[in-house]
């Protein structure tokens, strides 16, 4: 009974030892050596340390492989009319995958660069907020893998999103709905659509999120929630469908409103809010309104869609992509956005607040309300 008693006594201590040992890195086995040393276990020390360090090396190594692409890997990605959907679909069809690209109109100026640009990529009519869009753009994809058996469907990218700018107040039911609708609900719906065909291939999930779902700012107080709803629901979407090998992942882009068109109907919604006022709002916000979006309608639109300059972002897209284990998350941000957010980590919430009026440089209100 006794010898019973040390065996396991033993095994215990060489299983805290091995999880001290990779759970910390060097700096744990370099503990358990000395511990070893004082305590004249240094043989099982160094024999635990070296498997330790040996599993890391395996685990480093299975991480850092990447695949291939290749052009019987089927991709689909949502929102391609402009910006950061317009350039993964190209970015993707360059490096070697078929492209889906799906698009709110097929008569946008995006689905026409493609088409003429870059004829490889395959384009799709989607409407996230509209299930039978929806379930077409399934059956055409499905049909498709269904006549090319040796191609699989690698992968779903949920891209698209409407961002409407201005204060809580001020934004209609209409603009409410459309995002939560598009960003949040829309993606949902879609995924939830492609899961079957995710589960056959052992395929991989991307969604898109913002750096508003992790700090979110005035004036996309709405777009914010959508996109933090995004990330809360891509945590738990990555346990369900790990035990099937589906691999499920946010990927946050850096800052780009200048190079997307994703304001472009931002005079629309103005006008939509300015006529949505009732007499007292109108007195109370009405000099402050007209500073605040005079200010948002200098942000340049372009007027061709043009792929993102930004080798860091594709570098990270092609991880998500190519990583035999992949991380969760990949973000990428400028090195103000990182400054920023840091300062929103650890600052007391009052202080907090402050660097974010700091951060995204609105107009201030100054106006006296007039009752």
């Amino acid at each position: 009974m006794i010898k019973n008693i040390s065996y396991f006594n033993n095994s215990t201590h060489v299983a805290n030892e091995l999880y001290i040992g990779v759970g910390a890195g060097l700096v744990g086995m370099a503990v358990l050596i000395h511990h070893g040393y004082k305590t004249n276990q240094l043989l099982r020390t160094l024999s635990v340390a070296a498997v330790s360090l040996g599993s890391l090396i395996y685990v480093f190594q299975a991480a850092a492989e990447k695949r291939q692409p290749s052009s019987k890997q089927l991709i689909f990605i949502s929102g391609c009319d402009s910006g950061l959907g317009f350039s993964l679909a190209i970015h993707a069809a360059k490096i070697g995958f078929t492209v889906v690209a799906g698009f709110l109109s097929l008569d946008s100026q995006g689905a026409r660069e493609i088409k003429q640009f870059h004829s490889s990529i395959k384009q799709i009519q989607l409407d996230v907020t509209n299930n039978d869009s929806i379930f077409v753009a399934v059956e055409t994809i499905n049909q498709y893998l269904t006549s090319n058996p040796s191609y699989e469907f690698y992968a779903l990218i949920n891209n698209s999103a409407v961002m409407v700018f201005g204060e809580f107040e001020w934004q209609t039911e209409r603009l409410i709905q459309q995002q939560v609708h598009v960003n949040l609900l829309g993606m949902m719906n879609l995924s939830k659509a492609f899961i079957p065909t995710l589960r056959k291939y052992a395929g991989r999930l991307i969604n898109i999120t913002s750096h508003c779902s992790f700090a979110c700012l005035p004036g996309l107080s709405v777009y914010g929630a959508t996109k933090a709803g995004v990330k809360a629901f891509s945590d738990g979407l990555r346990v369900e469908l790990s035990k099937y090998g589906v691999k499920v992942i946010i990927f946050t882009p850096g800052s780009f409103v200048s190079e997307s068109n994703i304001m472009a109907r931002h005079p629309e919604h103005v006008h939509e809010m300015h006529r949505a006022f009732n007499r007292e709002q109108r007195a109370f916000y009405e000099e402050y309104f007209q500073r605040y979006h005079a200010f948002l309608l200098g942000i340049p639109i372009p007027k061709v869609p043009k792929p993102l300059d930004n080798h860091t972002l594709y570098r990270k897209f092609e991880d998500a992509l190519l990583l035999e284990s992949p991380k969760h998350a990949y973000k990428v941000e400028p090195f103000r956005y990182a400054f920023y957010h840091f300062l929103f980590k650890i600052s007391p919430v009052p202080l907090r607040d402050y660097f974010v009026l700091k951060f995204v440089k609105l107009p201030e209100y100054d106006a006296t309300p007039v009752w």
